[in-house]
């Protein structure tokens, strides 16, 4: 898994309280989730952070990162399968 901390934009849906990651925009490339396989958050230097593990139809996984904070995405990790 490669492992990256780059800034990405998203496009969401909320269902109830939660958020829903849909899409998101990477190298010029628009990915769109087929699945959300793991929602976890974390405290990092005292903010709260969501952290999505995502799969799309092609078959590749990606960790998607959400500062509450800033309310920014960052894309997290990639395994691309070949």
């Amino acid at each position: 898994m490669l492992e990256l901390s780059e800034p990405i934009n998203v496009w969401v849906f909320f269902k109830g309280v939660k958020v829903h990651p849909y899409i998101f925009f990477w190298k010029d490339r628009k990915i769109q989730i087929d699945k959300i396989n793991l929602v976890h958050t974390a405290k990092e230097e005292g903010n709260l952070v969501y952290f999505f593990s995502v799969s799309s139809k092609d078959g590749n996984f990606y960790r998607l990162k959400f500062e509450l904070k800033s309310l920014k995405w960052f894309l997290e990790a990639v395994e691309e399968s070949e």
